[in-house]
């Protein structure tokens, strides 16, 4: 079943620790304006024609906190938690409370492919990619609030082979993670990034 692929991710999106129910989106690529975070300074968007001899060959994982970070973690350490050793399992699994997004840059350093992966307000998981004009554009895209700082997940490696959008698009599409229920526990933005990066080969950049 094939996700669907839209410009950005909404300021209203449930992030990596919430739940909701369980559904797939099916739909092709689209190039809508759904979801603006409003982050990304106007007109370094690009349209897939302004990029269609654009290709990718370095690839990171960027990073941030989620809203409401602290909170989150003081959950995990809390002494029922404790207990049954949830913080030492749940780090294991679902990875710290961060956002985490998958980029790929041209040889140039001009131009920036975001990928991300959420769940969106009827439940049904959405998946983004786009290229934007140079790499503050592309750190904006992910952030989940304004003063939010951001960090490398993983460093710039090289593609396994010269990506263009359309290519990424495609991979997007068939990431593992985009084809089940998107999960806050086993099956989040994390997981998404890192197949991406170094997932299987038929599945990473």
């Amino acid at each position: 079943m094939r996700n669907l692929i839209t410009s950005e991710l909404s300021p209203n999106l449930p992030k990596m620790g919430q739940s909701m129910p369980h559904s797939v989106a099916s739909s092709d690529i689209g190039s809508s304006n759904y979801g603006e975070v409003g982050l990304v300074p106007p007109g370094l968007r690009l349209e897939d024609y302004e990029v269609q001899n654009v290709v990718f060959v370095e690839k990171a994982v960027f990073a941030c906190p989620l809203p409401g970070k602290a909170w989150i973690e003081l959950g995990r350490w809390n002494p029922v938690s404790l207990l049954f050793l949830v913080p030492a399992w749940s780090y294991h699994v679902s990875g710290p409370a961060d956002h985490w997004w998958f980029v790929a840059r041209s040889a140039n350093n001009m131009y920036f492919y975001a990928a991300q992966f959420c769940m969106d307000e009827s439940g049904k998981n959405h998946v983004s990619g786009c290229v934007y004009l140079g790499l503050c554009a592309a750190v904006a895209s992910g952030l989940q609030y304004p003063e939010a700082q951001w960090w490398f997940a993983r460093e710039w490696a090289p593609c396994r082979k010269p990506r263009s959008k359309k290519e990424l698009d495609r991979l997007l599409l068939n990431n593992p993670s985009a084809m089940l229920p998107y999960s806050w526990m086993d099956n989040n933005c994390q997981h998404f990034a890192v197949n991406l990066y170094e997932g299987d080969p038929g599945h990473i950049a």
